[in-house]
């Protein structure tokens, strides 16, 4: 396999230049192509295929939101960077749909080198072409229809307010991803990452985040098959249960508040994989629901369809977004947090507590076999290598009492 291509888009010479300077060190590891114009890129594309692609936002002719949506469709395997100067807000609001990340000028050298690097580095996730091409060239994440036009409905009346928009986000998995997608982007240049959805709307403001739903559409309704509808809704619900359950494991465990909204945050998080293969392939996720009825393990019927589980779909899809490498760490390693355990009770290892304890997925459960029919496999290694196998019993009451509060 040859060196990984990427195509450099900016209209301003300097910058092309400064570019080829800063970035000279990498040719061993790149081969890296600089040109002037959307439709010089294009014409490029004509000709090689490229991995990554970083554009100026701001350029005569076509602009960056307009090459991305375009590379998107002609290879949407490629990885989509949007490199562009801090004072154009809307012009971020337009690359939400065809960037993975939006990084803000002036940018060192480093920063856009470990972005692209990390893209990269998370091929080694997914074992499945098909899935990373699939992942790399996705539109949005789907949101119910009731929370999709309640959202709607809200925002047209008088009295809407950002707490109100975001209690509504708050209680939908994707629409919380994308928001945080978004403003954690380099573009608002904040000192930590946010995990709350009322944080991240009150930096974008009321009338940002209303031109982003109304105008841009940063949210998409669910329109895949009938029968799926309820399983999303299902599999949002339990999302925010293991999130709280999480929470309580971290703060039991004596985490501090910000790895405890750490926990929250990727147990939330850890189901997005679950809800694109319910969006994008319902008939191969029927597959796996057979053989996990039939009493295979979930993550090995997932492996054995897709190539890959949901966790790590869901690793690989925040990774590529930018999401925070602890959050992104413990998607991936949920499953069997002993493939990357570092001899301490750690995030990951936290949210895969609170999936096993929560019961199975309401996607593979089978109340009527019984209830451990779907559930996650403990990783008893991992207990057992930290020597908390008795804290079993008492993080299992967190999630009954979690539950109780739920009902």
């Amino acid at each position: 396999m040859g060196r990984p291509r990427i195509l450099f888009v900016d209209d301003e010479p300097n910058v092309l230049q400064g570019l080829q300077r800063m970035l000279r060190y990498m040719r061993i590891e790149w081969d890296m192509r600089f040109v002037d114009s959307g439709r010089a890129a294009l014409d490029m594309m004509e000709q090689e295929r490229f991995a990554a692609v970083v554009t100026d936002m701001r350029m005569p002719g076509m602009d960056g939101a307009e090459l991305l949506a375009e590379v998107r469709r002609r290879d949407p395997g490629a990885v989509r960077v949007i490199l562009s100067g801090y004072s154009d807000a809307d012009s971020v609001m337009r690359t939400v749909g065809p960037a993975h990340q939006f990084l803000a000028k002036p940018c060192s050298a480093q920063v856009l080198v470990d972005v692209i690097l990390r893209a990269f580095e998370l091929e080694r996730v997914l074992g499945s072409e098909h899935l990373r091409k699939l992942l790399t060239g996705l539109k949005g994440l789907p949101t119910p229809s009731d929370t999709y036009y309640t959202l709607l409905d809200y925002m047209k009346r008088p009295e809407a307010s950002a707490t109100g928009l975001a209690e509504i986000i708050g209680r939908d998995v994707a629409m919380t991803a994308e928001l945080l997608k978004l403003t954690n982007s380099s573009y608002f240049g904040l000192s930590s990452r946010l995990s709350q959805p009322l944080q991240a709307v009150r930096i974008l403001g009321f009338e940002t985040l209303g031109a982003l739903v109304l105008r841009i559409g940063i949210f998409r309704n669910f329109q895949g098959l009938p029968e799926m509808a309820m399983l999303v809704e299902e599999v949002n619900r339990d999302s925010f249960f293991v999130a709280r359950v999480a929470r309580r494991i971290a703060r039991l465990e004596n985490f501090d508040e910000h790895a405890q909204e750490e926990a929250y945050c990727a147990a939330m998080l850890s189901s997005i994989g679950l809800l694109v293969l319910l969006d994008q392939c319902p008939h191969d996720v029927a597959r796996v629901k057979a053989a996990v009825a039939a009493g295979v393990d979930p993550q090995d019927a997932e492996v054995a369809v897709f190539g890959a589980s949901h966790f790590q779909v869901g690793a690989y899809l925040l990774g590529l977004w930018g999401f925070n490498k602890a959050v992104v760490e413990a998607v991936a390693f949920l499953g069997r947090p002993s493939a990357a355990s570092i001899g301490v009770l750690d995030i990951a290892g936290v949210v895969h507590i609170a999936r096993v304890v929560s019961g199975p997925s309401p996607i593979y459960a089978q109340p009527a076999k019984g209830a451990d029919i779907g559930r996650l496999p403990l990783d008893k290694a991992y207990l057992q290598s930290l020597g908390k196998d008795d804290r079993l019993v008492t993080w299992s009451a967190e999630a009954a009492v979690e539950a109780g509060r739920s009902s």
